[in-house]
């Protein structure tokens, strides 16, 4: 009898113990750094090819330095094609520096390291579990991607490297997905990130580099997130819409507060748009956006599910006018728990071709009826109700 009470009595200590070491973790995080204002081109890409193309031709033009993070690299044929492009230049005496997230690449093999340290690439995993604050560092994921070549060339947005970006996994099909080269002003601030994230993973500091680009035509601003100041940033944009917000997110796990924000918008007559991946490529993550898709579109929102493969991009449109991007999901682990790489644009004719990708995103989606929910079987309603315990985490 002794042992039947024992045991859910472990388990609720530890689950307790991981909620309470969490946020505490989350309250002593560093506070979000607010970037200042740019102006630079950019250039989007929606298919992994014409991605890889483009990065894989700046890092060959590559004079002094190379600097890359991605929360996953696969060992995979273009991830060892990507590794020895960096190698190449390293022997050329570029100075090349890549990391990539402990949990995200898992997969990344001593052997791979070995290879990049003899060429004379600096490697580094980020986001290695520490004490005092063992949970929260294990979830405080680095799922920043960012590229900074030469100080004049930076990328940023929501692929990775691998295979399945190249429409080549089958469990997924056609991969759609948003990044965005950009030439001008702000490469350097995006420099200055990258080297703090890798003063935290190694201890070594290194100075930014002094740059002089051209400026662009697009008006645009970085905010680099470590648990802290996204959902703020979120919650003032959506608080400023007069007329329509439009978010397109793999993941739609946002909370109750931002549920809340939302309601209010509609409550001020602002049009709601949803988009997110009929079919998840993680188990129970798209049952886990059920309950909060569900009560938005009982206050009238329209929500689309993107039909033509997995739907992977990150954006947050307001009015029309403006866009926020690069990495973060519309999920709390995004509000609150991970690093991310935001990128806010207010003007430039890069708006007008997000606008009309997303049109094109939407007409290939098939928008939900209002009985949607009311007609999900047995097994979906189960899975609903039990993950929506631990979605927080997912």
């Amino acid at each position: 009898m002794r042992k039947v009470l024992f045991t859910p009595l472990l388990l609720f200590l530890l689950i307790g113990w991981v909620y309470l070491d969490i946020e505490k973790g989350v309250k002593e995080a560093d506070a979000a750094k607010q970037s200042s204002y740019h102006y630079a081109d950019f250039q989007m890409y929606n298919a992994g090819q014409d991605l890889y193309d483009s990065l894989f031709s700046d890092i060959q033009n590559a004079k002094e330095y190379i600097y890359i993070h991605f929360f996953i690299i696969r060992n995979d044929e273009i991830s060892n094609k990507f590794l020895a492009l960096l190698e190449d230049k390293a022997k050329l005496g570029v100075d090349v520096k890549l990391s990539t997230d402990r949990m995200g690449s898992f997969l990344f093999k001593k052997s791979m390291r070995e290879r990049l340290r003899k060429a004379g690439v600096q490697f580094t995993f980020s986001g290695k579990p520490t004490l005092p604050h063992f949970f929260y560092t294990l979830q405080n994921r680095n799922h920043r991607r960012i590229t900074v070549i030469d100080g004049t060339t930076a990328y940023i947005g929501g692929f990775n490297m691998g295979k399945e970006h190249l429409d080549q996994d089958k469990r997924v099909g056609h991969w759609e997905d948003y990044h965005f080269r950009i030439s001008g002003d702000g490469a350097q601030e995006m420099e200055r990130q990258f080297l703090l994230d890798w003063k935290n993973n190694t201890g070594d500091s290194f100075p930014v580099h002094t740059s002089f680009p051209i400026n662009g035509y697009t008006f645009y601003d970085y905010l680099f997130t470590d648990g802290k100041g996204l959902a703020e940033r979120y919650q003032d944009w959506i608080m400023k819409a007069s007329h329509s917000i439009v978010i397109a997110s793999p993941y739609f796990i946002p909370g109750k507060k931002m549920v809340d924000e939302l309601l209010e918008a509609r409550k001020r007559g602002v049009a709601i748009k949803i988009l997110v991946p009929l079919n998840s490529n993680f188990p129970m993550i798209k049952q886990a956006a059920y309950p909060y898709l569900r009560k938005l579109l009982k206050h009238g929102a329209e929500i689309y599910l993107y039909q033509n493969g997995f739907f992977h991009g990150k954006l947050l449109s307001i009015d029309g006018k403006y866009v926020m991007t690069g990495t973060p999901n519309f999920d709390t682990r995004t509000f609150y728990l991970n690093k991310e790489s935001v990128c806010s644009i207010y003007d430039g004719p890069i708006i007008a071709e997000i606008q009309k990708k997303l049109q094109d995103e939407f007409q290939m989606s098939m928008r939900i009826s209002d009985t949607y929910f009311d007609d999900l079987n047995i097994w979906e309603r189960f899975l609903e109700r039990t993950i929506s315990i631990v979605s927080f985490y997912l």
